[in-house]
């Protein structure tokens, strides 16, 4: 009898074994499973994306509100990316380049070739800026954060 007992134990053993190797692994202070953390950059990222949809909701309004002439061109950007644009606007045409930076710190408009307009430093406010122009040959226009500015600039050229 003591035979059949200890090959039970054995059996039991080696069947109960891997359990205990897997529990041992998976369990004590701190082992917490890989998706309990996975969520908190998601909301990270959620909370984020929620905030920039409402700068820039609110960019786009005020934009909105200053529409008078013919649309050439608009966009919506991220402050930290900025606006960068060719637009293919005709040589020796007035335009005017609407801004609206919602969030914090400041941006700057500059044209390229110089001359077009004025470099523009304005605030990430959520006040439009409008910056009048005419186009020369192969016109460019940057708009570029400033240091630590954040939020999202919503943008339109039109022809006046």
């Amino acid at each position: 009898m003591l035979h059949v007992t200890t090959t039970r134990f054995r059996i039991s053993a080696w069947v109960l074994l891997p359990t205990f190797f897997l529990a041992a692994c998976t369990s004590g202070p701190g082992a917490e499973p890989v998706h309990a953390n996975a969520a908190a950059p998601s909301r990270t990222t959620a909370t984020a994306a929620q905030q920039e949809k409402k700068l820039g909701a609110e960019a786009r309004s005020a934009l909105e509100a200053t529409a008078t002439g013919s649309m050439v061109a608009s966009g919506l950007e991220r402050v930290s990316d900025g606006l960068h644009t060719d637009p293919g606007l005709s040589e020796g045409t007035s335009y005017r380049l609407t801004v609206v930076c919602a969030g914090t710190g400041t941006a700057v408009i500059e044209f390229a070739p110089a001359g077009a307009a004025a470099r523009k430093q304005f605030s990430c406010d959520g006040t439009p800026v409008l910056e009048r122009f005419t186009a020369k040959h192969a016109q460019h226009v940057d708009v570029n954060g400033g240091r630590g500015a954040a939020g999202m600039i919503a943008w339109r050229i039109e022809r006046v």
